[in-house]
């Protein structure tokens, strides 16, 4: 393999990396330097690669809100779910697609939301429930919006609760996930906090 056809990849990995100078060095074995160990560059390079693939850890998040809110693994996982299904719905399949790929699992984690059944509608006690229920008819942003509600009480957790998951998802994105990630999750959340 052409040793200068890497030089442009390997330099832009080298250079977004918190500590750039020293793998310059060990990147220089890749690029002939016989100082360098190209065995230790080689392998500093996978686990870059490998470390900015699984920084973000589905089941550390889950962990996380199901202690901070003092919710079960269960309801952990629904409400996570519910949350990332809505964002999902309001995000085009090409950024979808994109936050997938930043978020290992998450399509997994999907599989947690809870389906709702015409008779959920049904049973919503309260009457302002069922003019949420009478208005999503006509509306995709209400419908989303009244299934991620009946999907938090299906899972036994208040409404109240869904802005609380959504911030502890934000936090951890904060520490976890590059800025495109955090963008996107965010344009996917669109105005859930400010519409509850």
């Amino acid at each position: 393999m052409n040793r200068f056809a890497l030089a442009p990849a390997i330099l832009a990995l080298a250079f977004v990396t918190p500590n750039a100078n020293a793998n310059i060095d060990q990147l220089k074995g890749l690029l002939g330097d016989k100082k360098a160990d190209s065995t230790v560059a080689s392998s500093g390079l996978t686990e870059m690669a490998t470390s900015a693939a699984s920084a973000i850890d589905l089941s550390s998040l889950v962990d996380t809100v199901s202690d901070t809110l003092n919710v079960s693994e269960t309801q952990s996982e629904g409400g996570i779910a519910s949350i990332m299904n809505y964002v999902q719905g309001n995000l085009s399949s090409g950024d979808y697609a994109q936050l997938a790929n930043s978020i290992p699992g998450i399509d997994g984690l999907l599989e947690n939301v809870p389906s709702l059944s015409s008779d959920t509608a049904a049973s919503s006690s309260s009457s302002l429930s069922g003019l949420l229920n009478k208005a999503s008819e006509y509306s995709s942003t209400l419908k989303s919006l009244n299934d991620l509600k009946q999907q938090f009480e299906a899972l036994g957790l208040s409404t109240d609760m869904i802005a609380s998951f959504a911030t502890q998802i934000s936090s951890y994105l904060n520490v976890n996930a590059d800025e495109e990630t955090r963008a996107l999750f965010k344009s996917g959340l669109d105005n859930l906090l400010t519409a509850l």
